[in-house]
């Protein structure tokens, strides 16, 4: 096809680009829903146009691993990468949304049972796990939960001897809140596995999607707010 010869109506794919995307991102807010001890989500307004400034300027003050983010391996290893440095092309692609409906914290079995119901985890692949976790509505405007549905550090065994590239959750942590969260984190970020946490997934269901998810390039920070989109994937 020739300069001439193109239009957005005989190219389909440029001119619908955007279109089947969901945006499962959470929107950060004053005083959203944190990790206990950490300091609550704040915008603060330095300069207002109806206060008679030229422009509106805002400041956002809150703990990089609030709402929708991606962990960097520095977060808990002492010579991990910071999240500047993190593969853009980790969040770009097909991933798996797995419907895991665990008691409490994710298990080897649990994820056995999502291998059965549909194939084998392979090097490389995405994986999101929708958890109980996504029916408790809008979280961040809950107290936070100590008894959210974590992956335990036997499944985070799993998931980093399987190498996958990616693995999310739809809380504030991977890792369970009482036992086993920094082992958790551990294994994953020591398998090269990178981590996405609080991943909207309440209309969700399970199936195979593509994905857009990006972190800023903020240097030396242990993690980064994201923006995730997800649609589904294109029968094969």
């Amino acid at each position: 096809m020739t300069l001439d010869q193109f239009t957005p109506t005989n190219y389909p794919r440029m001119s619908a680009w955007h279109e089947g995307w969901t945006d499962v991102t959470y929107p950060i807010f004053e005083n959203m829903t944190g990790w206990p001890g950490q300091p609550n989500t704040h915008l603060e307004t330095l300069s207002c146009i109806h206060c008679g400034d030229t422009a509106k300027v805002s400041v956002l003050h809150m703990s990089v691993h609030s709402g929708s983010h991606m962990d960097a391996p520095n977060h808990f290893m002492a010579e991990g990468i910071d999240i500047s440095r993190s593969p853009f092309e980790v969040g770009l692609g097909p991933v798996r949304i797995a419907r895991i409906d665990c008691a409490a914290e994710v298990t080897p079995q649990d994820l056995e049972d999502y291998e059965a119901r549909t194939r084998p985890l392979e090097a490389g692949e995405r994986l999101i796990l929708r958890t109980p976790n996504s029916d408790k509505g809008l979280w961040l405007q809950h107290p936070f939960d100590k008894d959210y549905h974590g992956i335990g550090p036997a499944a985070a065994a799993v998931i980093a001897k399987r190498k996958l590239a990616l693995i999310g959750v739809d809380y504030l942590s991977v890792g369970p809140f009482y036992e086993g969260n920094p082992q958790t984190h551990r294994t994953l970020l020591g398998g090269d596995v990178w981590i996405i946490e609080g991943v909207d997934l309440r209309r969700v269901t399970e199936g195979d999607y593509e994905m857009i998810c990006l972190p800023l390039k903020i240097v030396g920070s242990d993690a980064s707010p994201i923006r995730i989109l997800i649609r589904p994937a294109a029968a094969q």
